[in-house]
């Protein structure tokens, strides 16, 4: 969905992203003079609250949130996340909000900014709420561990798990910050954001529900909530389980052979199977096992009465990391169609011999399944193991339409470099066609992109590869030995009637399709593939500053606001990426 309107040579576009907005502006020439110095937003909530929102900026480089008023924003584009302030820490208000967006100007002679002008307002309405478009709904995690959000709600600490019992009581103190005392569950729910919000609602309908059976893929498992909710569903007799036993030989420092991984006795997984196995009645079962190398999938299938109703998929594997860590997304197909197919891959996989022989089934076929929708949203939809041929088909789909792009790629990777297949390449490469705009992210990628100005160059960032030390004002953030990145999805021409994203919990890579058990989903959709744009800009945006390196040989200088419209050029050079951006947002 997006809202616009304009006036007096201000536009605004806001576009809905899952919980979040993105707010674009474009301004005619004549109102990028000299002392034109950003942008002011306010907003207004569903119960008619007013705010600023609040900028880490100042003029002065003040250690201090200033509200934007005070230091507009130097930026063409803009996301709000409500709930990060002003409102109680995961309690954000659902609904209509309107966006009041000005121009700001700064007086040189008086030092200070002129008052807004009302006639360069421009106002724009939106919902504000979980997405949800027709039979799919989307939902992220917010993977802010690393930020000024999460410094400033829970300080530097990121012990997030607990030592002892793997399953603990959430409710145990975390931390004590500006007086006021969170738990584990605060924090688990303010970083999971909507991606474990709507797993555990599932469940819990599930739980409470006696006709609704579940069916489980599962890779990674120790988040505590979730893992309490299967139990009780073992105990109920209503779930059954395939869960991952893969395991890891390696070597030691000394030489030592090391075993690691989800099939050892020490693992979380192996002990949530020993604690099913305890409280399983009636039809609960549960099965460990792999594919070629990995059972991959993160997956659940609600039966209702038997008959599949709905399937929850995606990259959050179900885990303190995978939900809090990492920037994951899961996706909820509300369509009896779809569950009915994911069921049938359940009962072709279950038992490890219909692992090993999965790839010789036809659910395994290089040709997807392929569904559509009263929602006009076409949907393919393929499952491996494959062959080498049929995973080289599959994957060369993804890398045309990366090739094949007319406008734009937006994308988030957990892994680029060695990576076998055509997508990888493909998503390497496409930085250097300045024909369109190419904003990418992952963890692990050599080809580096950062902006420079004067060019078109697409910009890749690698997650990891993020600096320690923020120049003032910004203070000592929070980190996290784990994947910062962890989706797979590819955007292509999101704001075209040829929008396409692809995702799931498919690596893209060769070695993957070819070995472990996996989804991949494309769906053909504006409004679905706006919302992974969204997502892919909101991750790129905030560790591409990280990614600069602002000082190499000591202190970083502190960041201020200009008080002329120098930062503003770049917008204005058809040369520059920044004029790409702002053409193609607003």
């Amino acid at each position: 969905m997006i809202s616009q309107n304009s006036k007096n040579g201000l536009e605004v576009k806001a576009y809905a992203g899952d919980s979040m907005t993105l707010l674009a502006f474009d301004i005619d020439e004549k109102l990028n003079r000299s002392n034109f110095v950003g942008f002011t937003i306010q907003y207004k909530t569903p119960r008619g609250k007013k705010y600023f929102l609040y900028n880490s900026l100042n003029f002065d480089g003040k250690d201090a949130l200033t509200h934007s008023d005070e230091a507009p924003f130097q930026k063409f584009r803009w996301i709000h996340v409500p709930g990060v302030t002003h409102q109680d820490l995961n309690k954000y208000e659902q609904g209509s909000y309107t966006y009041y967006v000005t121009p700001r100007y700064f007086n040189k002679g008086e030092k200070m900014l002129e008052p807004i002008d009302k006639n360069l307002t421009v106002d724009v309405s939106i919902d504000v709420q979980r997405f949800v478009d027709g039979p799919i709904e989307l939902a992220f995690t917010r993977s802010y561990l690393t930020s000024q959000a999460y410094q400033y709600r829970f300080g530097t600490n990121n012990d997030i798990i607990p030592k002892g019992d793997w399953l603990f009581d959430t409710s145990k103190k975390f931390a004590v910050r500006n007086k006021i005392t969170y738990s584990y569950e605060d924090l688990y729910e303010y970083l999971g954001f909507t991606a474990r919000q709507r797993i555990l609602e599932l469940l819990d309908e599930a739980v409470k529900n006696k006709k609704i059976t579940v069916e489980m893929f599962a890779y990674d498992l120790n988040e505590p909530q979730i893992a309490n909710r299967c139990l009780a569903l073992a105990k109920a007799g209503r779930i059954r389980v395939i869960l991952d036993d893969s395991v890891i030989t390696e070597k030691d420092k000394y030489g030592k052979k090391k075993i690691t991984g989800h099939g050892t006795a020490v693992s979380s997984e192996s002990k949530f199977e020993g604690l099913f196995k305890k409280a399983k009645t009636g039809n609960a079962d549960i099965t460990r096992g792999h594919f070629s190398r990995l059972q991959h999938n993160k997956i659940f299938i609600f039966l209702e009465n038997t008959k599949p109703k709905r399937i929850l998929t995606g990259s959050t594997n179900f885990s303190i990391t995978g939900l809090c860590v990492n920037a994951n997304h899961v996706a909820v197909f509300n369509d009896p169609k779809i569950a009915e197919l994911y069921h049938n891959i359940f009962e072709a996989s279950y038992g490890v011999s219909k692992m090993k022989e999965f790839s010789k089934t036809a659910y395994a076929d290089s040709s997807p399944f392929t569904f559509s929708n009263t929602n006009q949203q076409s949907i393919e939809i393929t499952y491996s193991p494959h062959n080498q041929k049929g995973a080289e088909i599959i994957l060369q789909r993804v890398a045309d339409s990366v090739n094949n792009a007319k406008s734009s790629v937006l994308f988030s990777v957990m892994q680029i470099d060695r990576s076998g297949g055509p997508v990888m390449p493909a998503l390497k490469n496409i930085q250097n066609k300045t024909t369109i705009f190419s904003y990418g992210i992952s963890d692990q990628v050599s080809a580096v992109s950062l902006y420079k100005p004067g060019s078109k160059k697409g910009i890749l960032v690698n997650a990891k590869s993020i600096s320690k030390v923020l120049p003032p004002p910004f203070k000592l953030e929070a980190d996290y030995n784990a994947h910062k990145i962890h989706h797979k999805f590819v955007v292509t021409d999101f704001n075209t009637p040829d929008a396409a994203v692809y995702f799931g919990s498919s690596n893209l890579a060769l070695g993957g399709e070819e070995s472990n058990g996996d989804n991949l989903i494309c769906v053909k959709d504006q409004d679905i593939a706006t919302v992974y744009a969204i997502e892919a800009l909101r991750l790129v945006d905030h560790f591409h500053f990280r990614a600069i390196k602002y000082d190499k040989k000591g202190k970083p200088k502190t960041v201020v606001l200009k008080k002329d419209n120098s930062w503003a050029k770049p917008y204005f050079d058809p040369n520059d990426i920044k004029y790409v951006d702002r053409k193609l947002f607003a």
